[in-house]
């Protein structure tokens, strides 16, 4: 660790023990260790604040945020629900753990909380985007193929709907179309994986 970084770290930690019940003062200090990557002690520092506040959700928030940076997605999960308990429309932490359970294969859960955000905020992107990858899974390929579009309708440069999109078009026997929505995934930097790449120059071929 540089010098400047511990003596930030130093300075914040001497505000702390001053201000022991300032969630100022902690919220900066988790910050503080998270960017200089001590995990363990931003985790600590961000509980103490909700000990302190249990209905801070800046805190929340981030420390939810990092459990999912760490891999800690179950953890991650319970501090967005805790999110919810306090703040039950807040279509964030609903992305966030519907986002979470696609990952886990969680799927009835996922298209549970990412519905739940649409109707409170219905025109968030990345809700739009992961429910298209969720109605792939439940082979409901309209529906992907629709809110993938309208993601992309008011993101046009969102790199993840374009791929999702391209899935949805795949599975519903449009190669074409499906190889278009990759191309422009790949543009805005989301370039799809290799192998779906080679499932879709094979389909094309026969055509």
């Amino acid at each position: 660790m540089s010098n400047n970084i511990q003596s930030i770290l130093e300075g914040l930690e001497a505000e702390c023990r001053q201000n022991p019940y300032s969630i100022v003062a902690i919220h900066r200090l988790a910050l503080a260790y998270w960017r200089a990557q001590q995990f363990d002690n931003a985790i600590q520092t961000f509980e103490k604040g909700l000990e302190i506040d249990p209905l801070s959700l800046e805190l929340r928030t981030n420390l939810g945020t990092l459990y999912f940076q760490l891999g800690k997605i179950e953890e991650g999960i319970s501090q967005n629900k805790k999110t919810l308990e306090t703040y039950p429309k807040h279509a964030e932490a609903m992305s966030n753990i519907g986002s979470a359970y696609i990952g886990l294969g969680r799927i009835d859960e996922a298209l549970e909380y990412l519905q739940r955000a649409l109707e409170i905020k219905p025109e968030m992107v990345t809700v739009l985007a992961n429910l298209s990858s969720v109605f792939v899974e439940k082979g409901m390929l309209q529906d992907a193929i629709e809110v993938a579009r309208k993601a992309i309708a008011l993101a046009p440069t969102f790199g993840l709907a374009y791929n999702n999109l391209a899935v949805a078009l795949f599975y519903n026997k449009q190669p074409k179309e499906a190889a278009d929505a990759a191309e422009m995934a790949k543009k805005y930097s989301y370039p799809p994986h290799p192998e779906f790449m080679a499932q879709i120059e094979a389909a094309l071929n026969e055509v």
